[in-house]
């Protein structure tokens, strides 16, 4: 191999190296703390605001040191804030033991009114790449030429689904959703699961839903809405953002939702690799939408279901609804 030849392809391996250890040690443990305004044109939003801390998709484990990292991170961030309300959109843990560091952080969360949850699809089930071929790493036991076979077409058919931004699970073992939203329960946050509930303190007249999670539970938008009056104020959670799609959600003011990540890894002219396989185009995959007076916001969340974040940084948001000023 020619001198130059070899020092571009050091070179080029070199700077490839340098990516994956910046996306898998550097970007994904910095949470970026994002504040945003909504105006809201009904009455029950009190004339100083109601501030709500919105995160998603923590997707926690019993420990890590990179996971350790990130949340001293958040924790950084929301030192000085203060919030009225915590909105969880889902996807809290990635494994069953993960849940009792995700509820020690919650009760860390200091909401002067409340929080309120909805469930995400790594809620019900753990994931990870060996759930691909349907097995856990601890059971895979020796692969015959069949198996081998099998695999391969079973990887293939999922490289397929990546590619053409389409819905993919690799589910492996199931999670205790009822200790979850007990746990919640202890804490002082409810968790809306196609219900709503009523806030009504000093000036705020709000309603707030939940859905179910649309891949793994059984959302109804329908029965989440059933009790909260037409032209009402209200706050909608949806752990995935296609509840964009459903007739009824143009009834809330707010949508909150995650999911996607943000896409985790974003190319030029491409965008995000995957957004977890929703309409949500690879050049918008999180962010802010608006239908009329409907606006939802999509953020990029905390976790990540494969550990490397390249162009879509960890996220929270204060975002605060205010009143619309009356005109005349």
């Amino acid at each position: 191999m020619r001198p130059r030849m070899k020092g571009l392809l050091l070179g080029s391996i070199g700077a490839a190296a340098a990516i994956v250890c910046y996306a898998r040690f550097v970007e994904l443990a910095r949470v970026q703390l994002d504040r945003f305004t909504v105006p809201v044109d009904k009455r029950g939003i009190p004339p100083q605001g109601l501030t709500i801390l919105h995160l998603s998709d923590l997707h926690l484990r019993e420990s890590g040191a990179i996971q350790a990292r990130k949340l001293d991170s958040l924790r950084r961030a929301l030192a000085d804030a203060q919030y009225d309300l915590v909105a969880l959109t889902g996807d809290l843990i990635h494994d069953q033991p993960g849940l009792a560091t995700a509820l020690s952080f919650i009760g860390e969360l200091q909401p002067r009114l409340g929080g309120f949850s909805c469930l995400g699809n790594h809620d019900y089930w753990e994931s990870s790449l060996w759930g691909i071929f349907g097995k856990r790493a601890d059971d895979a036991g020796p692969w015959r030429r069949a198996d081998v076979i099998e695999a391969a077409r079973t990887l293939w058919a999922f490289v397929g689904k990546v590619i053409r931004n389409e819905r993919v699970y690799a589910r492996v073992a199931a999670h205790d959703v009822p200790a979850m939203n007990a746990g919640l329960h202890s804490l002082g946050v409810q968790a809306l699961v196609n219900a709503s509930t009523h806030l009504r303190a000093g000036k705020i007249d709000l309603w707030i839903a939940g859905v179910d999670d649309l891949g793994q539970g059984s959302p109804d938008l329908q029965q989440a809405l059933l009790d909260v009056p037409l032209g009402a104020p209200l706050l909608l959670l949806a752990h995935n953002p296609d509840i964009w799609l459903e007739a009824g959600v143009e009834r809330a003011d707010l949508v909150l939702s995650g999911h996607t990540h943000g896409g985790q890894v974003r190319l030029p002219l491409l965008g995000s690799i995957h957004t977890q396989g929703t309409y949500l185009p690879r050049r918008h995959a999180a962010g802010w939408f608006q239908r009329g007076s409907t606006r939802m916001f999509v953020t990029r969340g905390v976790g990540e279901s494969l550990p490397l974040r390249m162009g879509a940084s960890p996220q929270a948001a204060l975002i605060r609804l205010v009143p619309v000023e009356p005109h005349g």
